[in-house]
């Protein structure tokens, strides 16, 4: 006899089942080669769950992986849902003393990895209890666990169950366990495929990492709805758009700067880029001549999704449709998942065109952090959770994202938001990729400072930046110097590390006599 429970709970590892009965002959994933139905892999990640069952894992043990994107690492993430047990994604580009920390943090109960980096390090193993390493041949990973079971266990689980816990980037200060629930990732996917219109004809690309959440819910959406997944183990110009031709993929996430190299590669005009329907950008702005660039050299639509860790994106879409009609750094409108407000330090809410956090209520909004009741505490003030950017409604009720809050720069008594300079830094035809910082000076407080790299094999100089800046930004948002670099600091998700810049650069004007 089952459990209520069983009834009417809601739990990711059901997703990938419902699509196996429906779509049970259809190929739900691709990878180089590699191709399995919905069936296929739905039979796998039962295997694997019961693998990990009869090993003796107990449901809420936690389970470390550090993997890249592969059909392998789908049917892991499944198995661990299945069999109840808590998913610990640990993004492999992070140094391994936050690989160690986060893993020691969980009381991770086994790693599961790439050879490459599970190989990396022998000390981030002192306290786990069992390693498992997979070389991408499926084959050999299948060799595992092919002795168990192609029955789902029956395993209770609930809808405010944590189902992982993925941990926030850490730039200023230790890397932040945060607690997701099944139901988060199972309605803010749903939520994804009415937002977005797509259908089970899509074919997606997997090309940013699966254990970052937007790429990670994303997929999801894609799986509930019996869509293809194209996987893609790293981001290489060239085959991605081979590959965008051969498997007719028609929606792809992918960060700005991926965009610009698709755009500007010399081999673009080789491939049939046509089945392209869709396409959404995230992490960091996307400049105006770009965009209207790529919307007519592309043909698709383009679509913004920004969300957070702690709030399962999803969170807010700046539409196709206005895409063209305004320009800025909008966020656009709530996801039908969210309310989405402006609120005061004081926790009042503000009306249009005035300044504050950005805050939201939701399903998809995180349980908490791990073991840290007074972040999580600070994180719902006031009944809502409080995301760190600052934005204002338009008057058609679009939000406009105006900056992080760390990242505004506080320079002669004005706050100048960074976004807005790196927007007009990166409209200029010579500028591939830019940033502006917050840099310590002895007259201004903080100078704002652009970090640029530029287009290669094209000369520019500060003084052409800065008259450029002028004819596009307020005085006091003009840059007082222009640092050139060959490369920005990034994470593995493409997000610019500027705490790192503002460390490197903190004594600039100090040596410099700015």
């Amino acid at each position: 006899m089952y459990e209520p429970s069983i009834v009417n709970r809601i739990a990711i590892g059901d997703i990938i089942r419902r699509s196996a009965n429906k779509f049970p002959n259809k190929v739900g994933f691709v990878e180089g080669d590699k191709r399995l139905t919905f069936k296929e892999a739905d039979e796998m990640s039962n295997q694997f769950s019961n693998y990990l069952l009869d090993k003796g894992f107990k449901k809420g043990d936690t389970i470390g992986t550090i993997c890249g994107n592969s059909i392998e690492f789908i049917i892991i993430m499944y198995g661990i849902a299945k069999a109840g047990l808590i998913w610990v994604p640990v993004n492999p580009g992070i140094n391994n003393e936050d690989k160690k920390y986060i893993l020691n943090k969980v009381k991770a109960k086994l790693i599961i990895g790439n050879d490459t980096f599970i190989q990396a390090d022998s000390s981030l193993y002192e306290n786990i209890g069992e390693i498992i390493s997979i070389d991408g041949t499926l084959k050999n990973f299948q060799s595992l666990f092919m002795d168990q079971s192609k029955v789902e266990p029956e395993i209770s689980i609930q809808d405010n169950d944590i189902s992982q816990i993925m941990f926030t980037s850490g730039t200023t200060g230790k890397p932040k366990g945060v607690l997701i629930s099944h139901k988060s990732v199972y309605i803010s996917s749903l939520s994804n495929i009415i937002e977005t219109s797509i259908n089970t004809n899509y074919v997606g690309s997997v090309v940013l990492p699966l254990f970052h959440c937007a790429q990670h819910s994303i997929a999801t959406s894609f799986i509930h709805i019996g869509a293809k997944n194209v996987i893609f183990n790293s981001f290489e110009p060239e085959s991605f758009m081979a590959t965008i031709e051969k498997e007719q993929v028609n929606f792809t996430a992918a960060l700005p700067m991926m965009y610009r190299a698709l755009l500007h590669h010399p081999s673009r005009k080789k491939y049939d880029l046509s089945s392209l329907k869709l396409c959404l950008y995230a992490m960091a702005p996307m400049d105006r001549t770009t965009l209207e660039t790529l919307i007519k050299e592309f043909n698709a639509d383009f679509i913004l999704g920004t969300g957070q860790t702690e709030m399962y994106p999803a969170t807010m879409t700046f539409k196709p449709e206005e895409q063209l009609r305004r320009f800025g750094s909008y966020w656009g409108v709530s996801s039908i998942l969210n309310d989405t407000a402006i609120m005061d330090g004081e926790g009042n809410l503000l009306e249009i065109n005035q300044v504050g956090e950005i805050v939201h209520r939701g399903p998809n909004v995180m349980h908490g952090y791990l073991e840290n009741e007074e972040e999580t505490k600070q994180s719902r003030r006031f009944g809502w959770h409080h995301t760190g950017d600052i934005g204002y409604w338009d008057e058609d009720r679009q939000l406009v994202f105006v900056d992080r809050k760390k990242d505004i720069i506080k320079t002669g008594g004005e706050n100048v938001a960074s976004i807005k300079v790196e927007q007009v830094l990166l409209n200029h035809e010579k500028v591939a990729n830019a940033v502006a910082i917050g840099i310590p000076h002895e007259h201004w407080h903080e100078a704002v400072t652009a970090v640029i790299v530029k287009h290669p094999k094209v000369e520019l100089t500060q003084e052409e930046v800065i008259n450029y800046c002028k004819e596009h930004l307020s005085g006091f948002e003009i840059p007082k110097a222009v640092v050139f670099v060959e490369e920005l600091p990034m994470t593995t998700t493409g997000k610019i590390q500027k705490n790192i810049l503002r460390t490197e650069y903190e004594d600039y004007y100090t040596i410099n006599k700015l």
